[in-house]
């Protein structure tokens, strides 16, 4: 049974591999190739500045528009220093709304209020420039 199951694997195989490259090349000789057609091509400075700003959606307003402020120094000096911020705003809110809560406690039958788990995450918050637009107008017209 075994030598049966080689020997027509092995024809299969002889077979199958010629004819497969043969109908493989056949197809690539003989298909017709598709129309694609060629993209515009322009230069960046023919286009105006609408069709600038939809080319470039994915890039952040500091790069599009100069009038905000880059704080990326801001942003990585929260992101090192977030595990010791998180606790220390944790803790900072923790004393200050417990003696709130304490107020509470005994009133329309309330027994206690504690938090059991109090965290803001381990991602930090992401600060964003500020755009100088808005302040350089108003203080023209002063």
């Amino acid at each position: 049974m075994t030598f049966l199951s080689t020997l027509t694997g092995i024809i299969g195989f002889g077979f199958g591999v010629p004819f497969g490259l043969f109908l493989g090349f056949y197809f690539f000789i003989y298909s017709k190739p598709k129309i694609i057609k060629e993209p515009i091509a322009r230069n960046l400075h023919e286009l105006d500045n609408t069709a600038l700003l939809n080319l470039l959606n994915d890039i952040p307003l500091w790069v599009k528009c100069p009038d905000y402020e880059r704080v990326d120094w801001l942003n990585k000096f929260i992101a090192d220093m977030w595990p010791y911020l998180e606790k220390a705003i944790c803790d900072s809110i923790r004393s200050t709304t417990e003696p709130m809560f304490a107020e509470y406690i005994g009133m329309i039958q309330i027994k206690a209020i504690e938090y059991e788990e109090f965290t803001l995450g381990t991602l930090p918050p992401e600060i964003y420039g500020k755009f100088y637009a808005a302040v350089f107008s108003s203080s023209s017209r002063l």
